[in-house]
């Protein structure tokens, strides 16, 4: 169990940033150099065009590039030996809270096996913070659903992915402002670190974690004003859109890579509907124009509004491209649906989990000098997921 305010400490004093980090992949027993290359373990995921796991995958299958170079496949084998640690991070919502608790019971119940796998559970963002002092884990699928029951949908850990872009009307005068986080202080992403950091004995550690893409995106490159024009020097924004985006590009490499550093792979849930709720082609029921002829400043209220939803779409997409990264660069896979509970997801992941084999390539004599990014092709595979850097590449 850990007690929350040791975990801050360990945070504070950067306990998890230590040398330990490289549990990204595991290298093979010291041996002559001469007699056999060293080793460096990836964990990948090969599914068929449906879906459904490859299966009895061989080394003659798998090529593994790091840029355009090619690296030794050494050995290929199942994954399923080694056990699996989890973790589950929902998200504090008041619309989508009861189909995230019944998505994780149920993916709970699909990939645990008693006695050798284990999970976490927690919660993130919420009106409400998190108080519970105690976070462990926890050994069997009747305790994760115990735990998964008694989460509340307005109280989590900080998020350090919080983007909103208001807009407030007072007549026909308008003013947009930015809120995000800087990506500063005790997060979600901080209790990850550490409960992987808590049990290094060698597993697959795979995170499923709900996400918002509205609340990943980057920030307005350009600076908005409360007369409807773009990027004039009657700025009223709260932010400098530049350092937004900065903040936010910065705040998802450093998770991206520190989850590569050890070896987690996140599988991505986004609970948005599936086209973001701009929708420049209908009139806003809520919103009420003076008519054009009569001789005010409505047009530009207007075109305003019209600016800022296409801005608004433009934001979503941009934060979806941000979570897709956090998956797709550490090994896991995106989803995004809107079936009741999730369902899709619960199946993909399920298919990826049982689909993982561990790949032994050579590692390359110098480490610090590799051009990347990681690239896996599994002959007669319709997807593979695999991590974008080579175990202690140092990148």
């Amino acid at each position: 169990m850990w007690n929350m305010q040791s975990l801050i400490g360990a945070v504070l004093f950067g306990v998890f940033i230590s040398a330990s980090l490289a549990a990204t992949g595991t290298k093979g027993p010291e041996q002559d150099q001469s007699a056999a290359p060293q080793s460096v373990n990836l964990v990948i995921s090969a599914t068929d065009s449906r879906g459904n796991p490859l299966p009895g995958l061989s080394k003659d299958q798998v090529s593994v590039y790091d840029g355009k170079e090619a690296i030794q496949t050494l050995g290929v084998q199942s994954a399923s030996d080694l056990p699996l640690h989890l973790g589950f991070v929902l998200l504090a919502s008041k619309t989508k809270f009861d189909q995230e608790k019944a998505a994780t019971i149920e993916l709970a119940q699909k990939i645990m096996r008693p006695g050798i796998d284990e999970a976490f559970v927690i919660s993130a963002g919420g009106e409400k913070p998190w108080t519970d002092s105690h976070i462990g884990w926890l050994k069997d699928v009747a305790s994760v659903t115990e735990t998964v029951h008694g989460l509340d949908k307005n109280t989590g850990l900080a998020d350090l992915f919080s983007y909103e872009l208001h807009t407030d009307q007072a007549g026909l005068g308008r003013m947009s402002t930015e809120k995000y986080n800087l990506g500063n202080g005790f997060s979600v992403f901080d209790v990850i670190w550490l409960m992987t950091k808590n049990d290094p004995r060698p597993a697959r550690r795979v995170v499923v974690i709900f996400r918002l893409a509205s609340a990943h995106s980057p920030g307005i490159n350009e600076q908005v004003s409360h007369n409807g024009e773009m990027g004039t020097s009657h700025s009223r924004t709260t932010h400098n859109g530049e350092q937004v985006t900065s903040a936010t590009e910065a705040t998802h490499n450093r998770v991206i890579d520190t989850a590569q550093s050890l070896g987690i792979s996140f599988f991505t849930i986004g609970i948005d509907d599936k086209l973001s709720s701009a929708d420049t082609t209908r009139m806003k029921p809520g919103t009420d124009y003076m008519p054009t002829h009569s001789g005010g400043n409505d047009g530009n209220a207007r075109a305003y509004d019209q600016n800022m939803d296409r801005t608004m779409e433009v934001q979503y997409m941009a934060g979806r491209d941000n979570v897709n990264r956090i998956a797709d660069e550490t090994g896991g896979r995106p989803y995004w649906t809107v079936k009741k509970n999730f369902a899709d997801a619960v199946t993909g992941i399920t298919n990826e989990i049982a689909a993982q084999y561990i790949v032994s390539v050579a590692a390359p004599a110098d480490t610090s000098n590799v051009p990347g990014p990681l690239r896996v092709q599994v002959a007669g595979a319709g997807h593979v997921s695999a991590p974008r850097v080579l175990p202690g590449s140092g990148q």
